[in-house]
């Protein structure tokens, strides 16, 4: 005896009970995958089932989004709707019928994946944006420096270096402002990274104090106002500038 599904066996149970009270069973085509076509009598027709009702809690999702229907139809409930064959035309796919609770999850899975697309597409085009503007701030600041030929290399690194630090979006340096021509920005730029990089500045830094009126570097006193000499943390902290920097 040929082995019987749960489903198999609710199915001719209910088919027999149908025969014997003469009540005609109606197929739960919802899980079906079918073609129906348009039918001017009102619902859908099937070859097989005739004129159906489109199930409740249904809705039409036309031709046009692929990225919809495909998830629609991964969900596995769906009925193709086609325009019926005309005798001088082929028949037409108009859409899917499909539960509106499952559309509305591959719309909202649509508007996710779009917005994060356009934020891909928003980082990728600012950061080519930001590379065109520090090359742009190289080529002034290598102009700047006008250095001889034999020392290109090195005017080369300079800049480079000095408009990827100065140039750093958030940063607030001088790459940043707007207030500034490029050929300013260009000449603090590399004054900027020659006198931290090729200067004892930073050393100077951490054992002098600046004078906020000359701006002129001028020894640390042997004692403060509290009496004792602070360490050279301290002192860096402790610097005075025209930007406190």
């Amino acid at each position: 005896m040929p082995e019987l599904h749960a489903s198999d066996f609710h199915r001719e149970v209910a088919s027999d009970v149908a025969d014997c009270v003469g009540v005609e069973v109606v197929p739960d085509l919802t899980a079906a995958q079918l073609d129906v076509y348009d039918s001017r009598e009102g619902g859908v027709w099937h070859p097989e089932h005739g004129v159906l009702q489109e199930p409740e809690g249904w809705e039409f999702l036309p031709t046009g989004d692929p990225f919809v229907t495909h998830r629609v139809k991964a969900a596995g409930a769906y009925w193709s709707l086609w325009s019926p064959r005309g005798r001088q035309s082929h028949r037409r796919l108009l859409g899917i019928l499909a539960p509106a609770a499952t559309t509305a999850r591959a719309e909202a899975a649509k508007t996710a994946g779009e917005r994060s697309s356009r934020r891909a597409q928003g980082a990728a085009y600012r950061a080519r944006k930001e590379d065109v503007y520090r090359q742009g701030l190289a080529e002034a600041i290598v102009a700047f420096l006008a250095f001889a030929p034999e020392h290109a290399d090195l005017a080369r690194s300079i800049a480079t270096e000095a408009a990827q630090r100065a140039g750093e979006v958030g940063s607030g340096r001088v790459g940043r402002t707007r207030k500034l021509s490029v050929d300013e920005r260009a000449a603090l730029a590399a004054r900027a990274l020659i006198r931290h990089k090729y200067t004892g500045y930073e050393e100077r830094l951490l054992t002098e104090v600046w004078d906020d009126e000359f701006l002129l570097p001028r020894p640390w006193p042997g004692r403060t106002r509290r009496g004792r000499c602070p360490p050279a943390p301290c002192r860096a902290r402790c610097r005075l500038g025209p930007s406190g920097r």
